[in-house]
């Protein structure tokens, strides 16, 4: 922008609760479409990879290896696009 300005965009993509392989594929393409439009910082939903009705799967191990590896994927295929990132999902810790 020749004004010092940037392009801010938010978006909800389509997902399936609890496909979060589906969902990350959706996540990624906007954030591409973002990059080709400009936009410089893009916020998504929480639980957008997950889907917010998701429940005690949120609780249950594959569900929690499958989200991490996923979004360590999806982040690792982000870095190569111009566009600042957010979006938040459930993360275990303790025990």
């Amino acid at each position: 922008m020749p004004d010092g300005s940037i392009r801010v965009a938010t978006a909800t993509p389509s997902i399936r609760v609890s496909d979060c392989a589906h969902n990350a594929d959706k996540i990624l393409s906007l954030i591409k479409k973002a990059e080709r439009e400009s936009i410089r910082f893009f916020c998504l939903p929480e639980l957008c990879l997950t889907g917010y009705t998701c429940g005690d799967l949120f609780l249950q191990m594959p569900c929690l290896k499958t989200r991490a590896r996923l979004w360590i994927r999806l982040s690792a295929k982000a870095r190569a696009v111009a566009v600042l990132v957010a979006a938040g999902f459930p993360l275990a810790h303790g025990g």
